[in-house]
């Protein structure tokens, strides 16, 4: 999808396993079902610097950009950020936040894409999760969005350009087989299913419905 910048977003690549993981023959790092896992997934990568501080309240939450420690401008953020309303909150004590993404998925054939935390910053004690999800690429085509539960608000959401930004994985048939990511350029039939499915949710609920093929 053309965007502005493009060329500071990174192309998503394999996930690899820790230097100093375990060479035992016995480790989990050798087990056939954690590698097949690993060979499915891809990272995709933090394309900017950025520091975000909550300076609201649950009841009316603000989010402030700390300039000094990020490199993307306040300007540009504005327009590439949301902050959810504390209604449509998963749990009432964790904020959600979201910036859009340039990266949209698409094939041919039945596949089910798999957003997911970075598999590489488990543990890093982060004071956010991903808002992880899944839906078919191949009848619902839009743009993914890096969506988080802000869970621990008294700490800042530190994100560094060529870190783990999220992982994703694709579910296909037949189910053993492993599948290739494949860049192409964007063609009037892509801009039309996109502008069918954006901002759907501001006019209806329950958009799970409109997945298959026949509903738009």
């Amino acid at each position: 999808m053309e965007v502005e910048a493009s060329s500071i977003y990174f192309a998503p690549e394999g996930v690899k396993l820790s230097s100093s993981a375990s060479k035992s023959s016995k480790g989990a790092s050798r087990c056939p079902a954690v590698l097949d896992r690993l060979a499915r997934l891809k990272t995709v990568k933090c394309p900017f610097d950025m520091r975000l501080r909550f300076t609201g309240t649950l009841e009316s939450p603000e989010v402030r950009l700390v300039l000094e420690d990020s490199s993307i401008t306040y300007e540009k953020l504005r327009g590439n950020f949301i902050i959810q309303s504390p209604s449509d909150w998963i749990n009432p004590q964790f904020p959600i936040i979201q910036i859009p993404t340039p990266y949209v998925f698409k094939s041919d054939s039945e596949c089910f894409l798999n957003q997911t935390f970075p598999l590489e910053n488990i543990g890093l004690n982060k004071p956010f999760r991903l808002v992880e999800g899944r839906f078919p690429i191949d009848k619902w085509l839009r743009p993914l969005s890096w969506a988080i539960e802000w869970v621990n608000i008294a700490e800042d959401i530190v994100l560094r350009r060529g870190e783990p930004w999220f992982n994703i994985s694709f579910d296909s048939m037949p189910l053993e087989a492993l599948v290739k990511l494949q860049r192409e350029a964007v063609t009037e039939e892509d801009r039309k299913r996109l502008l069918e499915t954006k901002d759907v949710t501001a006019y209806i609920n329950g958009t799970k419905s409109l997945w298959r093929k026949d509903a738009i």
